[in-house]
Parts: C-alpha cells; structure tokens; sequence
C-alpha cells in the first residue's frame, strides 16, 4: 500500500485571473471650491506563472494532514483607459459636469509574484486523494496611475507586498516510485492597494490637489504540479517479504 506520509518538493505551473474592483479620486481645491472627480472601475491583469512548493503529509488511515508553502513568479499583467477621468466633476452648487473633456485617466497593473502558506486536508484512496486547503497569501505588485489632458500626461508609479487569504481544493494521484502528479484551484484574495500622488501641473491650484486610488485584488489560479515524495516507497522503502 502507498503511504502519502513524508516530505515531498515540486514544481507547478499555471494560468492566473485577477480582479481589482479600484476608485480613483480627483480633488482640487481652488479658494473656496472643491472639485472632485470619482472614478469606479476594475482591471483584471491575467497571465502564466510558474514555480515551486515544498510540504510535508502525514496519513491517518484514510485522512491525510498536510503543510505546503509556494512561491510562483507571474506575469500577470492589463491596463484599464476611461476617457474624461471615469467620472462625474462636481463643484457644489455651481456645476456637474459628466468626465473631463480632453481628458483621462489610466490605471497598468502587474502581478509580478505570489506565495501562499496553507494547510491541507485530504481523503485518499491508495495513490489518490482529494483535498482543500487555505492559508495566508501574499503578492507582488507593480502599478503605473497616469493623468492626462490633451498632449500632457502624469504617470506614477507604485511597488507593493500585500498579504491576504487563500483558499482551494484540489486532486492529488502518484505516478510511479515517489512521483505525484496535482491538479489545484486557489483563490488569493489580498488587501487594497491605496495609493496618493499629485496630478501635475494642469491641477494645480490654490489649496493643492491629489488623486487617491484605492483597491482590493482578488486572484483566482489554475495549475499543475508534480511532486517528488523523499522515500518514494511507503514508510520510506520498498518492502520485502521473507520466504
């Protein structure tokens, strides 16, 4: 009989989906005036990614307990444009005016890593098992904010860690010797980005002005994995049987 008890490392690969639902906001205070533009949106960078994971399962008759940690460098990448700052202007009992005429705004975002620490419960059947799993998560992530009227353009740009949750399930099955072979969901959900910069120099004005953008990202991953099982063997060899 197989045993799934022991230490294992591996390689995986993927394709991966994200979603930030963001909020950009414009606001310059000219004198006495606020104006404010706010613009809800979503980007969705998407792309492959690659890397490793290393765990450790140990197996209580049917049930197996597990640990795993990963690390995947992505290319995770999209850009969202919305003419006229995705918005509606307002000065307060003066004007509403729906964007920006001449103007936008743009929002580049790359996933350039992820990582994941879980634990996993699973049930399994000799050399297959059925699991899920969850844990903490974190992410790299780069972002380029850009403001733009007419010929003039304002990019920022931004590095972030963040840290969130992850949860998924997935299917597990051995090859041959200590060889497995997985197929696994995750989804990766991270706190928001917040970011502040000037507007540049169309904005400016007596009392300043700022653009705030504001995000949750949320990940969701397909992948495939092969695993090696130190041992290879149940309990750590092959067993023999004396005659």
């Amino acid at each position: 009989m197989w045993s799934w008890t022991g230490f294992y490392l591996g390689i995986n690969g993927g394709y991966s989906v994200g979603t930030d639902d963001f909020n950009q906001v414009l606001t310059v205070v000219p004198g006495t005036l606020l104006f404010t533009s706010s613009a809800p949106n979503t980007i969705a960078p998407k792309g492959g990614f690659f890397g490793g994971q290393v765990g450790f399962n140990w197996q209580t008759g049917p049930v197996v307990w597990g640990v795993e940690g990963d690390w995947q460098g992505a290319s995770q990448t999209s850009t969202t444009v919305c003419g006229g700052l995705c918005g509606n202007a307002v000065v307060p009992g003066v004007v509403t005016v729906v964007g920006v005429p001449g103007g936008a705004n743009s929002v580049y975002q790359k996933v350039k890593w992820f990582s994941t620490a879980r634990a996993r419960v699973g049930y399994a059947n000799d050399g297959a098992m059925i699991y899920v799993t969850g844990g903490g998560a974190w992410m790299g992530i780069d972002s380029t904010e850009s403001i733009a009227f007419g010929g003039w353009v304002q990019p920022t740009s931004f590095s972030d860690t963040k840290s969130g949750y992850s949860v998924g399930a997935g299917i597990e099955m051995r090859l041959w010797a200590g060889w497995t072979a997985k197929v696994e969901y995750l989804h990766l959900d991270v706190s928001g980005l917040n970011h502040s910069f000037f507007p540049g120099p169309f904005f400016v004005a007596p009392g300043g002005s700022l653009t705030t953008t504001t995000g949750r990202i949320r990940d969701d991953i397909v992948r495939v994995g092969l695993n090696w099982k130190f041992g290879g063997w149940p309990f750590g060899g092959p067993v023999y049987a004396a005659y």
